[in-house]
Formats: structure tokens, C-alpha cells, sequence
């Protein structure tokens, strides 16, 4: 029989600048800690639907580096305009403005260590529950 998949647990981030990772994700995007394994410098941030594990180590690679096959996170918004006026706002650094791909509006932004992360607006999942036929 095929696993029993309940959902995404996390999506996990090492850095070496582990405070201003934090600092981003919970200050300047309001995010929240749901966890913190302060002797493993370790939190895990709530993201919607999932959560950010953000993982400090020396071994990390150096911010800026080329990231490996995984290219960003997605993160769904009822405003892609809105949100990125915020971010403007606040000095995020801004991959691409808002625009619209097949029937979703996105745009892209980067966290302190250039990871990319994506903001999505997808009507698709604001019509709530399909009825019962």
C-alpha cells in the first residue's frame, strides 16, 4: 500500500547568518515562530500551509551562493500587488514585479541570503470548497 501522505511538514533553509534570516522572516515579513530549538539554532517560521525550518550552521553555503535544483519557495497571498507594495515598502530586495503567468499573478522577491521566494495569487484556491454533487 502507498505511504499515507497527511501534508508538507517543511521546506528547510541553512544559512550562516542566522539572525538576519530570522530578522526577515519574522520581523520584516511578520511571519511567525512556531517552534524554537535554541541549542540546535534551529526555529520553525509558519508559512500558511507549511512551515520554514531555518537551520544556522557555519556549513552552510555562503549567502549569494548558486542554489542547488530547488529554486524557490512559493507562498500564496490574496493581493500579489498589495504584497509586493509592501515589500517595496520595506526594502526587500525584488526579483520581479508582479505579472501575470498562465492564470496565477506572481512576482519574486529574495531573502537576505538571495534565496528566492515567490509570492503567488491564485483565484483558483479562493473559491473554497467545491459542493457536494
Amino acid at each position: 500500500a502507498p505511504m499515507k501522505l497527511k501534508a508538507t511538514h517543511h521546506v528547510a533553509i541553512f544559512t550562516q547568518n542566522f539572525a538576519a534570516m530570522e530578522q526577515f522572516y519574522t520581523g520584516t515579513l511578520g511571519l511567525r515562530v512556531t517552534r524554537r530549538w535554541d541549542a540546535r539554532t534551529i526555529i520553525f517560521i509558519d508559512i500558511g500551509s507549511t512551515t520554514i525550518e531555518l537551520i544556522g550552521r557555519e556549513t552552510a553555503p555562503a549567502a549569494g551562493t548558486t542554489p542547488g535544483p530547488i529554486h524557490h519557495v512559493a507562498m500564496h497571498v490574496e493581493d500579489v500587488d498589495a504584497a509586493h507594495a509592501e515589500l517595496v515598502a520595506l526594502g526587500v530586495k525584488i526579483k520581479s514585479a508582479p505579472a501575470n503567468f498562465e492564470d496565477v499573478r506572481i512576482c519574486f522577491f529574495f531573502d537576505p541570503d538571495g534565496n528566492s521566494l515567490e509570492l503567488v495569487e491564485d483565484p483558483r484556491l479562493d473559491r473554497g470548497p467545491r459542493p457536494q454533487g
